[in-house]
């Protein structure tokens, strides 16, 4: 790894921390001025400009002119230097995994999607995560030496871990342990909707907002925050709890207990349940047609007939979006967040993501004082990979 990012790990002592503390400016607020990072860092010309020729010897900052004139000399604009080192970003369900080799600004340079649906156990389905990644370094042309950490998510694992009779915070650390003990990178094992707020924020938000919110709807719905710019807020394995967030006190009983959660009107398996009561009430679906009992249905069936204009489907989807709005806007109300960010499964399908902005609209209409933006996600099926790289570089630059 680069020597000087190698000695962020444990600085020893104040020049370091400095070094740091710029480049962490740099990092999340690039291309920069450099009277801007004299005011974010409150240090003197002399000494900005001392630490930015420091790291830009040392190959961590480069400098590009500024594309706007304000009359005379264009002035230069600070960067991270992207290919200083790299990250490993690693998102894994219970169908697909997927390994992004990224470098600092978590551009994905190599990748491999890999089935992991035939595993049964979580340390089977690790050994062959820890072989894949192994092999794309190599793929790659690059060494371990190169890599600053690897960031891995296992919401499907968290999901089904029993928090009543163990500790997650311990078993994390077994896991992490574990595969340290094979692949020679120091490891962050946590949520993907963190990472994945982590990265939709570095990419899309950074320079715009200050209070970010993102939420993702698909077998369960995830929240979390960011302030400033700072770590995710969701503890790991409990990202989840938004989906119990009660819409309804007197709706269906949810598997936590209550009565009317919205996990029970807005996630995938909820709206299965909901279409195949109503088909066999009587309405009619395109899915009859599709399959010999409605209970076969699955979700890539519900979603392909919502977007042929399957007018059950349409209605259901419509209603989860109704209500996952009501949900996100009871946040807003609370957070107050600059930007909300929608990302999952469900957003970019049939009026989803209209129903769910319009719904935060007007509930929103009464509170003058409350600006919020929302916005869809942006179209990428890699976003967990690139924030659990992400967080790998985070974790570096505030420890």
């Amino acid at each position: 790894m680069n020597a000087m990012l190698e000695s962020f790990h444990q600085p020893k002592s104040a020049k370091i921390n400095k070094l740091k503390t710029l480049y962490r400016a740099i990092q999340k607020n690039g291309p920069i001025k450099a009277e801007t990072l004299m005011l974010q860092t409150n240090t003197t010309h002399a000494t900005c400009a001392r630490l930015l020729d420091e790291l830009q010897k040392n190959n961590l900052v480069s400098v590009k002119s500024s594309t706007v004139s304000t009359g005379g000399r264009k002035p230069n604009l600070y960067q991270i230097t992207p290919d200083a080192a790299y990250l490993i970003g690693i998102e894994v369900t219970a169908l697909y995994s997927t390994i992004s080799l990224l470098d600092l600004h978590l551009s994905i340079k190599q990748q491999a999607k890999i089935k992991t649906a035939h595993f049964t156990s979580i340390y089977d389905t690790l050994d062959f995560i820890i072989t894949e990644t192994k092999k794309l370094v190599t793929t790659a042309n690059l060494s371990f030496t190169s890599i600053i950490g690897t960031g891995l998510s296992i919401d499907d694992y968290f999901d089904s871990f029993d928090h009543k009779k163990n500790d997650l915070t311990t078993e994390i650390k077994t896991l992490e342990a574990y595969i340290e003990a094979q692949l020679p990178s120091k490891v962050t094992i946590g949520s993907g909707v963190n990472f994945a707020a982590l990265a939709e924020y570095r990419l899309n938000y950074g320079a715009s907002s200050r209070r970010f919110l993102f939420s993702t709807s698909d077998m369960e719905l995830r929240s979390c925050t960011l302030t400033h710019g700072g770590t995710p807020l969701s503890s790991n394995g409990m990202s989840f709890t938004f989906g119990h967030t009660i819409i309804d006190s007197q709706g269906p009983v949810c598997s936590c207990g209550a009565k009317g959660c919205l996990r029970t009107f807005s996630s995938l398996p909820a709206i299965k349940a909901a279409i195949i009561q109503r088909v066999n009430a009587g309405e009619t679906s395109q899915l009859s047609e599709v399959v010999s009992s409605i209970e076969e249905i699955d979700f890539f069936d519900i979603l392909s007939a919502s977007e042929n204009g399957d007018t059950l489907c349409k209605n259901v989807l419509e209603e989860a979006a109704y209500y996952y709005g009501i949900a996100l806007s009871n946040q807003i109300i609370v957070y107050q967040p600059d930007t909300v960010v929608c990302g999952g499964t469900l957003i970019p399908k049939s009026s989803f993501f209209e129903v769910v902005q319009r719904t935060i609209a007007e509930r929103l209409a009464p509170f003058s004082g409350i600006s919020t933006n929302v916005y869809p996600a942006k179209d990428s099926y890699d976003i967990v990979s690139q924030g659990a790289g992400g967080i790998v570089l985070e974790k570096l630059l505030r420890s």
